[in-house]
């Protein structure tokens, strides 16, 4: 009470602003949360059983060899999220938001791709797939909104693990997605408008279709 009426009297005299900045109150549930081991285990069993359920899925040769393949991978890609990029790796919401985007990349690379080689649809043909792959996603949306090197480390890491969800490793696919994914990095260096964000799509988009050809 005294401290408002206070404020009012510096508000008249013109030492004070009317309006008051918003203060956030900490949450120690989420902050223990942020970086509680047993959430980070969580999260990286969570993508194992992601990765099992991509891999096995369908009808594609040796599944238990690409899924230790894409185990192998995720080993690689823990310690140098860890080494490289320490701040990301000490934070779970971090941790969750870059291995979840990739998730999605290849979630949605695989019903992509089993859609257009199943034959069921007219307009989705095999040679459609590799054209309306999302290949660049989660290295666009990872360079906006955590930095280049993490649109870098999206970009390999999705590559790897798109090219063995499918039996035999993939070359082509393998070397499309790296070279999309380094292209939106690229031309999302500085965006601060979403102009160049239209631009990054477009550059994507023709680079694919050089590949194509």
């Amino acid at each position: 009470m005294f401290d408002f009426l206070k404020r009012g009297q510096l508000v008249r005299r013109g030492l004070a602003s009317k309006k008051t900045r918003r203060r956030r109150t900490r949450n120690d549930l989420l902050r223990s949360l942020e970086h509680a081991l047993y959430v980070k285990v969580f999260i990286f069993v969570a993508f194992v059983a992601g990765l099992a359920f991509l891999v096995f899925s369908g009808q594609q040769p040796e599944p238990t060899k690409n899924f230790v393949i894409a185990l192998l991978f995720l080993a690689t890609a823990m310690i140098q999220l860890w080494i490289n990029q320490p701040k990301t790796f000490s934070q779970n919401s971090r941790i969750l938001l870059v291995f979840g985007v990739i998730f999605i990349q290849l979630a949605v690379t695989k019903l992509v791709l089993v859609l257009c080689n199943s034959g069921n649809y007219r307009i989705l043909k095999p040679e459609m797939g590799g054209l309306i792959t999302p290949y660049a996603f989660a290295p666009l949306v990872l360079s906006v909104l955590l930095g280049r090197n993490h649109g870098l480390y999206a970009a390999v890491f999705v590559s790897l693990w798109s090219s063995v969800l499918f039996g035999r490793i993939d070359a082509p696919l393998l070397v499309t997605s790296l070279i999309s994914g380094f292209t939106a990095v690229s031309l999302t260096l500085q965006v601060r408008r979403r102009s160049k964000l239209i631009r990054a799509g477009i550059g994507v988009g023709l680079a694919i279709w050089l590949l194509s050809l």
